[in-house]
């Protein structure tokens, strides 16, 4: 309450009171409703995304299970072969014995090899020292090394020993860990994941060899690898030791998986959130009851985020379209028992919410009637400098893109002239290794800033780099002055401002052995650049022309495919103002001089790069 019992809103007029108090009710309910609907929406899709992946686990679980039962029912059927029993049997074979039992048993498992395309190996490390197994392309049997075999002598070896009759699983491994004998060049050392078990001979009750069975990761891989959620996620299977034994980042193999420490101890499904490499990501992990293999999923966060956002994105359109349409409704029912000076209150609202040209009808009253003329006029006035503003701004923008893209592509060639450069070097041809480098110091500063603006000191090395490139391809007749003070080189100016009208005097001289001069000097503030050239002169109706050109084109002419003075004109007038500009000035068969006026500004911006090129272009010849 105010003093003397008002009421708040007693200072305002009966239409803002409806529509605030109207507006109020309306926003709290739709306020509600859309927190609701969002929540219950982000609800059902994170249900949906979680039963999506749950169902995507249990497909790729079955699928691994299916290639382990397979793998193992190989191996029994294998072991009952009856020149393997013949060998378990066999206490320390004989060589003559060893040749006969290595030769059968080895067919059987080129036979294996051969119909079950994903098996890498085959190995029996008999407790005698007697090996009989290896790839198709290396056979590895041995009789003659007996427990020095490299095998013999690792941990895995001696686990296998521990676990039986049970057998186990082992991933990280490759086909070298297993070989007596290293691989020769353009054989793959291929990454595995192992079966192995402790066997006997049907009639005894002790070990007598360990019975490898390897099979390729890639086949592992292409089980699950179709069933990744993303293309830019991951999927893993990590033993319960915390090794990955199969990744679809196939570099994670072999390792300790990267947030092991946080799955180590976890059981069935869930998810935590985690960061690889400054990625923020969702890891959905589930475990194998069988085998106690994790499965898990790395999703990017913004995966997620990017369905929510889209929701968010669709709830935000709904609320601001009922809410537009609500101020509509409730304003056009207002408006018919309003007078003429609330339709001249409402529209000012609108000019001040950014409605631009909005025009009102004229009122019957006289007063009220010029205040709505005045008004209209305000309106469009100011649509009309927006648009005019707009124009401006796209036309600015129009002109850099265009000076940017008669460019060739800076970083390409700057790699490409960088090979092109040691080439030369290599042929021991230095001028080739000069005009590259020069090449290269055009595009350098292209590539570093894209910047509209840079120093007089930075279009004269650039133009200089130009003038050596053109040498090489007119053969030293391009004769290049440069009369600039020391002070103005740190003058800003728009970007290849100079360059055109050297290459304009270069391509339409009708002197070769010319000078072209390059010259500026300063007054008032104002700063003029001037480029003379004396391989001849223009006509005098071409050079008004040219100038009438300059003077009166429109802002969408595009006289030229590259960076003509007609673009230079344009970007200077664009970013200093209409006083500046260019202007053309020749006498026929004797000389051209295009004179570019712009503000004198002087230094450097912070955020500006080094000049490149000569540092000390000065008063000399280049």
């Amino acid at each position: 309450m105010a003093r003397g019992g008002r009421p708040r809103l007693a200072g305002f007029s009966l239409k803002a009171q409806l529509i605030l108090s109207f507006m109020a009710v309306t926003l709290l309910v739709l306020s509600v409703s859309s927190y609701y609907s969002y929540s219950r929406t982000l609800e059902l899709f994170n249900k949906r995304t979680r039963e999506t992946t749950l169902s995507q686990f249990r497909q790729i679980e079955m699928n691994t299970l299916t290639m382990l039962r397979e793998v193992d029912k190989l191996s029994n059927t294998f072991l009952l072969e009856s020149k393997v029993q013949a060998f378990l049997q066999s206490d320390r074979p004989t060589d003559l014995e060893f040749i006969a039992l290595e030769r059968d048993i080895t067919e059987r498992i080129i036979q294996y090899l051969t119909n079950y395309d994903y098996l890498d190996s085959i190995y029996i490390f008999g407790e005698n020292g007697v090996v009989i197994g290896g790839t198709l392309a290396q056979n590895q049997s041995t009789n003659a090394l007996g427990r020095q075999y490299p095998f013999y002598g690792t941990d895995l070896y001696a686990r296998v020993k521990e676990s039986f009759p049970q057998p186990i699983w082992q991933g990280g491994l490759t086909t070298a860990d297993f070989m007596r004998t290293s691989i020769p060049a353009g054989l793959n050392d291929n990454r595995l994941i192992s079966s192995l078990r402790g066997i006997r001979w049907i009639g005894g009750s002790r070990i007598n060899a360990v019975l490898v069975f390897n099979v390729d990761e890639r086949y592992f891989n292409s089980s699950y690898g179709s069933l990744q959620s993303t293309p830019d996620g991951s999927l893993t299977i990590a033993d319960d030791g915390g090794r990955v034994i199969s990744s679809t980042l196939t570099d994670s193999i072999g390792a300790p998986y990267l947030f092991g420490g946080e799955v180590r101890a976890k059981r069935g499904f869930g998810s935590f959130a985690a960061d690889r490499g400054g990625t923020p990501e969702q890891v959905l992990y589930y475990r194998m009851d069988d085998t106690g293999w994790l499965f898990l999923n790395e999703v990017p966060t913004a995966h997620f985020t990017k369905d929510v956002a889209e929701i968010q994105r669709f709830i935000a359109a709904v609320f601001l379209l009922s809410l537009i349409l609500i101020v509509a409704f409730a304003s056009l029912w207002m408006n018919r028992i309003m007078k003429s000076l609330q339709l001249l209150v409402k529209g000012m609202k609108h000019v001040g919410r950014g409605r631009a040209g909005l025009t009102l009808e004229q009122a019957s009253n006289k007063e009220i009637g010029v205040l709505i003329e005045q008004f209209n006029r305000m309106s469009t006035g100011i649509l009309e400098l927006m648009r005019q503003n707009e124009e401006a701004e796209g036309e600015k923008r129009r002109l850099e893109v265009e000076a940017l893209q008669s460019q060739i592509n800076p970083h390409f060639l700057f790699n490409a002239l960088n090979t092109v450069k040691w080439m030369a070097a290599v042929a021991n041809a230095p001028n080739i290794m000069e005009c590259m480098t020069s090449l290269g110091s055009m595009l350098r500063p292209i590539y570093y800033d894209p910047s509209p603006f840079w120093t007089i000191r930075e279009e004269l090395a650039f133009v200089k780099h130009y003038a050596n490139v053109m040498n090489f391809r007119y053969g030293e007749e391009i004769r290049l002055e440069f009369d600039v003070p020391e002070p103005l080189l740190d003058c800003r100016t728009v970007r290849f401002m100079i360059q055109p009208s050297v290459e304009n005097a270069l391509q339409h001289g009708e002197n070769r052995n010319g000078t072209i001069r390059v010259s500026a000097a300063e007054s008032g503030g104002e700063l003029s650049v001037v480029v003379r050239d004396t391989r001849g002169g223009m006509p005098p109706e071409r050079v008004e022309a040219l100038n009438r050109m300059l003077r009166d084109a429109e802002a969408g002419d595009r006289p030229s495919k590259g960076i003509g003075l007609s673009n230079v004109n344009k970007r200077i007038r664009l970013h200093f103002g209409e006083r500046y500009g260019i202007k053309v000035g020749s006498a026929e068969h004797a000389e051209t001089r295009v004179t570019m006026n712009i503000p004198a500004i002087y230094g450097h911006a912070a955020d500006q790069p080094a000049p490149t090129g000569d540092d000390e272009i000065g008063r000399r010849r280049a």
